[in-house]
């Protein structure tokens, strides 16, 4: 480009003001388009400006605090659902959704209570069930047994194929015995019979009481702590028994009792000398009919031993896992709120 052509492009000539309106002229020099444009724009005064950027801001803070707190409104009944929900899921299936007059919210309501009270009824029903069927064969096994215990009176008068069925025979009704009394027990837990019946428990006093009643050596108790816990002392008594009993059939005998305070909970250990449980199945032995092989003894047992001490201990607050023992075994801990 030489000199004597024209400067291509945009350029301003003059800014002016009038009557509080801003007046451009600019000239515009291309190939396409050449001429003088002049561009005219309304300026507000700051006295307007202030005001209006003070609207604008108070407004959308108006505006969201109203969302917030319609938003919070509108979550009140879902967060009730919630709560309601997890309490039932911990057992309290008297729990129920209280009524609303919203209509919005009164089907779901409505379908939420009736659900539930249909989950309760079906729960009942099989409580019931098993309840009934182990007292029924209460009576029937209580005569196979006498019977039985006639016979072993005159078992050396046996022949040796007869002396050996005989020996079967109590066997598998000890075992049969065993099984009601933990079904008939688990049916009380789980139905939450005895809650009030609840009392202070001097913990100490429990196992205390529990070991020299199974005739445990007395030093197997270590007690860090005393506490009392407040609950039903027959059926924490059964707890405790059967997790020594699993401990005697599956884990090589106990190693230790332990009692020890951690906050506001009691915490109750009992460590074996087995191999200990493998990590896939700590959660699963607290359930119905499992049993465990792999790593423990074959000893003979319910598969209901387990289930009610997680359900004595649910209905007592607390929690009861499987873990590790420093040095080799399993540990089961109990924890229960102190009194």
């Amino acid at each position: 480009m030489s000199s004597a052509e024209p400067r291509r492009g945009l350029r301003e000539l003059s800014r002016q003001s009038l009557r509080g309106r801003a007046i451009f002229a600019f000239a515009v020099m291309s190939g396409l388009v050449s001429g003088l444009f002049v561009a005219v724009v309304s300026v507000l005064s700051e006295g307007f400006w202030l005001p209006l950027a003070i609207c604008l801001v108070g407004g959308t803070a108006v505006g969201a605090g109203f969302g917030l707190w319609l938003s919070r409104r509108l979550l009140v009944p879902l967060r009730r659902l919630t709560r309601t929900a997890a309490r039932i899921a911990s057992g309290e299936l008297g729990t129920r959704l209280p009524d609303t007059d919203d209509p919005d919210l009164a089907p779901t309501v409505d379908a939420f209570n009736t659900m539930v009270d249909s989950l309760q009824r079906r729960i009942d029903r099989e409580r019931r069930l098993v309840g009934d069927v182990s007292h029924e064969l209460r009576t029937p096994l209580t005569t196979l047994t006498t019977s039985v215990g006639v016979m072993s009176r005159y078992e050396e008068e046996l022949p040796q194929r007869s002396r050996h069925a005989l020996v079967l025979v109590r066997a598998e009704l000890e075992h049969l015995r065993r099984l009601l009394d933990d079904l008939l027990a688990l049916a009380r837990a789980e139905a939450r019979m005895h809650r009030a019946d609840a009392e202070p428990v001097s913990v100490r006093e429990l196992l205390t009481h529990t070991l020299s009643e199974l005739r445990y050596p007395p030093d197997l108790l270590h007690v860090a702590t005393d506490a009392t816990v407040t609950g039903r002392k027959l059926e924490l008594e059964r707890a405790v028994v059967n997790l020594l009993e699993n401990a005697d059939r599956h884990g090589g005998g106990v190693m230790s009792v332990g009692v020890d305070r951690a906050g506001a909970q009691v915490v109750i250990t009992v460590d074996d000398h087995g191999p200990g449980v493998a990590p896939e199945d700590r959660q699963r032995i607290f359930e119905r009919f499992v049993t465990v092989r792999r790593g423990r003894r074959a000893a003979a047992g319910t598969g209901i031993g387990l289930a009610l001490v997680a359900e004595t201990v649910a209905a007592h607050g607390g929690t009861v896992v499987c873990t590790d023992r420093p040095g080799g075994g399993a540990r089961f801990v109990v924890r229960l709120p102190a009194k």
